[in-house]
C-alpha cells in the first residue's frame, strides 16, 4: 500500500519518536506536491524550513511531496485507474491527500502554497500563500479556473491564511475575498547568512538574475536589453531551473549574446551563495512576486538589489536597493546607479536587519501553527 511506504519515508525523516519531555510529537500534514525536501530551488528550501520549525516545536512533519504522489500513482490501484481514465490531476491529488489525511488521524494540514489548499478539513488546515500570480498570468484554462473560481471560494472558507508578505495579503483580501490573513515571512538558510570573504573564483558578474521562463518573469526583456545595448561589460549570470535551461541557452545563442550571459541550474546552497558573492548586483525583471526569496538571499551576501518598483519589492527592498520603473528596460543605467549609491557591506548589514524582523515573524507563525495542531480544532483563538 502507498500509505505504508509513505509512513516509512516520513518516519525516517524524524529525529525522534518522542519530544524531549517524553511526549509523542503531534503529527502535522504538510502538502507540498510541487517540490520535495531534495529540491534545489527556493521552494525546496522553504519546505525544509517548515519541517525543521515544526519539529523544533514538538510536531512530527508528515510530508506529502512530489515524490510521494509519484509513487502513489504507480502503486495505488485506485489512483492508477483514475489516471488512466484521464481524471484531472488536481482531483487525483485531492483524493490521495484525503486518503493520507484520514489514515493519519485527521491531523492539522499545512499546504505550503496556495496551489495545494484542499476542499476538505477546512477547520483543520492553515495554508501559506506566496502569491496570486496565476490569477493574472494563468498557465492554461485549468489554472485560470483554479485561481479565479476555486481559490476564491476556498479562501473564504478556511479560518486562517498566512501570507509571506503584506503585498500578497492585500491581494488575497481584495481579489480572493478572504476574510483576513496573518503575516508569516520567509526564513533564509544559514549558508546565506554567514559572513565570509568572496570565494576564490575567476569569474565575476555585474549582475545575477534568478527566475524561470514564465511570462511574468520577463526574461525576454533582459535578453533584448543585452541584444540592443552596446555596453558589453555587463556580464550577467542567469540562474534557472534545469527544465528551462536548454531553452534559455538556445534563446541566448539565437540572439547572439552568448558572451554577455552565463547560465546556471541545479545549484546547491553553497554554490548559489558563491555565485552571489561573485556578483555585484541582483537583478529582477519580474512583474509580480510573492516574497522574492532569492533576492533577499543575494542581498544577504552583499548583492545590491535592482528590482521593479512594485508592491512586494518596495515592501522588502526599498531601504537597500534600487527600484526600477516597472516597464523600464535600460538596466545598465540602474546597475551603475546601484553601485554608486550602495556598498556591499551596507546592503548585507541592512539585509540582515530586515531578515531578523522576518525571522521573528516566522517564529510567531510557526508557534501559532504548532499550538493549533496540539490544541485540535482550536483555530478560533488564532484569529
Amino acid at each position: 500500500m502507498p500509505d505504508e511506504s509513505f509512513a516509512k519515508r516520513t518516519t525516517s525523516r524524524q529525529s525522534s519518536p518522542v519530544t524531549a519531555r517524553g511526549i509523542p510529537p503531534t503529527p502535522v500534514l504538510i502538502c507540498a506536491f510541487d517540490t520535495s525536501i531534495k529540491h534545489p530551488g527556493s521552494m525546496g528550501r522553504f519546505l525544509n524550513h517548515v519541517i525543521s520549525s515544526l519539529e523544533a516545536r514538538g510536531c512530527r512533519a508528515l510530508v506529502l511531496s512530489a515524490e510521494e504522489l509519484d509513487e502513489a500513482l504507480h502503486s495505488n490501484g485506485l489512483l492508477k485507474i483514475l489516471s488512466r481514465l484521464r481524471v484531472p490531476w488536481l482531483v487525483i491529488y485531492w483524493l490521495y491527500a484525503f486518503m493520507i489525511w484520514r489514515r493519519a488521524g485527521c491531523p492539522m494540514m499545512v499546504p505550503i502554497s496556495q496551489e495545494w489548499v484542499v476542499p476538505f478539513g477546512l477547520s483543520r488546515q492553515i495554508p501559506i500563500y506566496h502569491d496570486v500570480i496565476q490569477y493574472f498570468f494563468p498557465r492554461n484554462i485549468k489554472s485560470a479556473l483554479y485561481y479565479r473560481q476555486y481559490l476564491r471560494w476556498i479562501s473564504r472558507k478556511v479560518p486562517l491564511i498566512y501570507c509571506v508578505t503584506n503585498a500578497t495579503g492585500r491581494m488575497v483580501k481584495r481579489i480572493l475575498r478572504a476574510k483576513s490573513y496573518s503575516l508569516c515571512g520567509v526564513p533564509i538558510d544559514e549558508e546565506f547568512l554567514s559572513r565570509r570573504d568572496a570565494p576564490p573564483i575567476a569569474e565575476h558578474f555585474r549582475a545575477v538574475w534568478i527566475g524561470t521562463l514564465a511570462a511574468h518573469k520577463n526574461s525576454q526583456r533582459l535578453l533584448s536589453y543585452a541584444q540592443n545595448s552596446a555596453d558589453e561589460g555587463n556580464r550577467i549570470a542567469m540562474v534557472i531551473s534545469k527544465s528551462d535551461a536548454r531553452a534559455l541557452v538556445d534563446e541566448i545563442e539565437v540572439r547572439g549574446v552568448g558572451e554577455r550571459f552565463k547560465t546556471f541550474s541545479s545549484l546547491n546552497e553553497r554554490e548559489l551563495s558563491n555565485l552571489y558573492y561573485s556578483s555585484a548586483t541582483v537583478l529582477s525583471t519580474s512583474s509580480l512576486e510573492g516574497f522574492c526569496m532569492p533576492v533577499l538571499e543575494a542581498a544577504l551576501c552583499g548583492c545590491i538589489p535592482v528590482v521593479p518598483n512594485r508592491a512586494t519589492f518596495r515592501e522588502n527592498f526599498r531601504r537597500f536597493g534600487v527600484l526600477v520603473p516597472p516597464h523600464e528596460t535600460q538596466y545598465g543605467n540602474h546597475l551603475q546607479r546601484a553601485e554608486e549609491i550602495f556598498t556591499r557591506e551596507q546592503v548585507a548589514q541592512s539585509a540582515r536587519e530586515f531578515h531578523a524582523t522576518v525571522r521573528d515573524t516566522w517564529n510567531t507563525c510557526m508557534d501559532a501553527i504548532a499550538d493549533a495542531a496540539k490544541a485540535g480544532t482550536g483555530l478560533s483563538r488564532l484569529r
